[in-house]
């Protein structure tokens, strides 16, 4: 089976590498080289790389929609019989989607109708939830709508972050999709219709999401920090500065002595060893474990306390 590739990030890097172990991947399209790190370096997406290293050709597309670039996909996509897409970051136009003739199939990040669109993975850390998925699914004009071939279930685990659980689930959407392909191919499969009444839907992430408000709950905060790692993170304002938080854990109330100061935002100190500051919040109390200030490494919370000794007391914006 001929499949061409439509990828941006790691997260399609992974399944790439796992799709032409098992088929002929006849090209690999992706977005244009980006500006990125402190220097704003031109560098490759990281399916380009995974393109490169394992001898594909690979063609780069600002935009999809433009006639000419279609003409220049179709001629690329030449004896493929269906586009794979992950995370490509680009809805595909119609005429796109009627080129291959066993159509385009998506790997999406969760079990849908569940969160669908741009940062399911996020959504699920922030919601709390036990378990995601992948959905192997066919692409339609809607976004994330088309009918499911097949899905699989992951486990969260209580530390999750999005980078650690965005791994888990390339793993297992690489495994489900080979499995799925033969299937689809060989008419095995009947594509199941989503129940649109249970969709949910999530949006781009923004970097001012990762501002925190004090106001909330130390969970809430806590949850966010792990799944807007490693963009956009979690931040504050003391001082003046942008003060970035690192890893983090939750301390309840009843772990603290009576009296303690409450006020959401305010920093107290903490036990030297476990956690030498605390952050009150709207409920229960915040241990950062990394702190990071402008132009400065991110640095254990006890390095950091012992440079910065006048944050004990202070009270961070939101």
């Amino acid at each position: 089976m001929k499949v061409l590739f439509m990828g941006t990030p790691q997260f399609g890097a992974t399944i790439l590498r796992r799709l032409a172990e098992k088929f002929e991947v006849v090209g690999v399209v992706t977005q244009p080289d980006r500006p990125a790190g402190r220097k704003n370096l031109l560098t490759p997406p990281p399916v380009k790389i995974a393109a490169q290293d394992l001898g594909l050709p690979v063609l780069q597309l600002e935009k999809l929609r433009p006639a000419e670039s279609q003409a220049k996909l179709r001629e690329f996509a030449a004896g493929a019989e269906a586009f794979v897409v992950a995370s490509f970051g680009m809805i595909l136009p119609v005429a796109v989607l009627e080129m291959p003739p066993l159509k385009c199939i998506n790997v999406h990040a969760s079990l849908l109708p569940a969160y669908r669109g741009a940062s399911p993975v996020a959504q699920a850390l922030l919601d709390g939830l036990e378990k995601t998925g992948v959905t192997i699914m066919l692409m339609e004009k809607g976004l994330d709508t088309g009918p499911i071939l097949t899905q699989v279930i992951t486990p969260i685990a209580p530390d999750e972050t999005q980078e650690t659980l965005l791994a888990k689930l390339a793993h297992d959407g690489a495994e489900l999709l080979v499995e799925t392909l033969p299937r689809w191919a060989t008419g095995e499969i009947t594509p199941q219709p989503q129940d649109s009444s249970l969709a949910t839907h999530t949006g781009i992430i923004q970097k001012e999401a990762g501002r925190i408000n004090w106001q909330e709950s130390a969970v809430v905060i806590e949850r966010k920090n792990r799944a807007y790692e490693p963009w956009p993170g979690i931040f504050t304002t003391w001082n003046g500065q942008t003060l970035k938080l690192g890893r983090c854990k939750v301390v309840a109330e009843t772990d603290l002595p009576s009296g303690t100061e409450r006020e959401p935002g305010r920093v107290i100190a903490g036990q030297e060893n476990a956690a030498p500051l605390l952050i009150a919040t709207g409920e229960g109390f915040l241990a950062p474990l990394e702190l990071q200030l402008p132009g400065k490494k991110m640095v254990p919370v006890a390095e950091f306390s012992r440079g910065y000794r006048q944050i004990i007391g202070a009270v961070l914006e939101s």
